[in-house]
């Protein structure tokens, strides 16, 4: 197998796994929310673009030159999609303008004068070598467009992180500031491409766009499905955080000021931290709940070592607890594991795994599914 040969397979491979993707992803949704929408555009551009690249490439279309551009400009949409998506995602699409409209309009002006200058070399009033112009020009504008756009996500995730407090309660992005690193190798390979074809006899298209349509294909499908799991992540999270806080409204809480600070039992302690909800706090330490009950770490730490457990499995403790709730009952039956595990206080879904897994001797998939057949 050729190295041409590798890439087309590649390419078929990459669009039929996105196609897949689509169908999958609205299938399984009873409504396609706005992120999830202009997520599945974003594959489908994609995808789009690399089958038509692999049309060309074998040589499916019609065997004359200018046929080989007789093509759409799917990849002028890629990058205007996923910053699409990326504002609706932090929900700040009432403070910034996704460009849906002039991208769209960008795209079929790109149609449009394409497929003139094609009518035109037809005719024979102009040269096929206005088309290859044409096209490189084409090529260069859509960069600079994503360019363009791919600086306007970094500087909302670095800069203007005061338009979505709510979100980062739930994610810290950490995935798309990832995504968007990587991403700056696609731009990299992209002008590459451009240099190739307009100064290089040797090196030119489908060759030059071998590495970028490799290392973007392999990156974008990778978020697609990273920002498909974030997305239902986050939306269950904050169901579950919701209907927590309502429990909490509703029970009866205790007063800190009813606890003696020379007599503090563990069972009063136990059941300030249950009735408030208090071990649901990832970031909950000795010293935060001693300061919040007004008594020393000394005396808590005592307090809590009268059952021969630390403070980290006592929490842990009540944390399971809660989670087996969620995971045995079946209103929450299409909740993701890893949301109920960071709703009810872990940090990761690694130490949610491991704890739970330590104190019931199942990890979580297993004691769902043993306690729902």
């Amino acid at each position: 197998m050729g190295i041409s040969d590798f890439f087309n397979l590649f390419l078929i491979i990459g669009a039929v796994q996105g196609i897949i993707f689509i169908f999958v992803t609205f299938t399984l949704r009873k409504k396609i929310e706005k992120p999830v929408l202009f997520l599945n555009l974003f594959v489908l551009f994609l995808s789009l673009n690399n089958l038509q690249s692999w049309l060309i490439d074998k040589q499916a279309t019609a065997g004359e030159v200018v046929s080989n551009f007789i093509t759409f400009p799917w990849y002028i949409l890629i990058v205007p999609m996923f910053y699409s998506f990326l504002i609706h995602y932090l929900e700040i699409e009432k403070k910034r303008n996704s460009l849906i409209v002039i991208s769209i309009f960008l795209f079929v002006s790109a149609i449009l004068a394409r497929f003139l200058i094609i009518g035109a070399v037809n005719d024979e009033t102009v040269s096929i070598s206005v088309l290859e112009s044409y096209h490189l020009v084409e090529d260069v504008f859509a960069l600079l467009y994503s360019l363009l756009l791919y600086v306007a996500s970094i500087n909302i995730l670095r800069i203007q992180k005061s338009l979505y407090p709510k979100i980062l309660v739930y994610d810290n992005l950490k995935w798309i500031k990832l995504f968007l690193r990587l991403g700056g190798f696609v731009f990299v390979f992209w002008i590459l491409a451009i240099v190739l074809n307009t100064f290089s006899s040797t090196v030119t298209t489908p060759y030059s766009y071998y590495p970028l349509r490799l290392f973007s294909s392999i990156l974008i499908y990778w978020v697609a499905y990273q920002a498909f799991f974030r997305y239902r992540l986050l939306k269950d999270r904050i169901k579950l955080r919701h209907l927590i806080q309502k429990d909490k409204l509703q029970s009866d809480e205790l007063s800190i000021n009813s606890f003696s600070k020379t007599k503090l039992t563990y069972e009063a302690f136990e059941l300030y931290v249950k009735e408030n909800n208090s071990y649901l706090n990832p970031h909950l330490s000795l010293d935060n709940l001693a300061e919040e009950l007004s008594v020393s770490v000394s005396t808590l730490s005592k307090v809590v070592n009268t059952r021969d457990e630390n403070f980290s499995d006592f929490v842990n403790t009540h944390r399971v607890e809660k989670a087996k709730q969620f995971l045995t009952d079946a209103d929450f039956a299409n909740y993701t594991i890893v949301a109920i595990g960071l709703e009810c206080g872990f940090n990761s879904k690694s130490t949610f795994y491991t704890a739970f897994k330590k104190i019931t001797g199942k990890t979580p998939s297993e004691y769902k599914k043993f306690h729902n057949t």
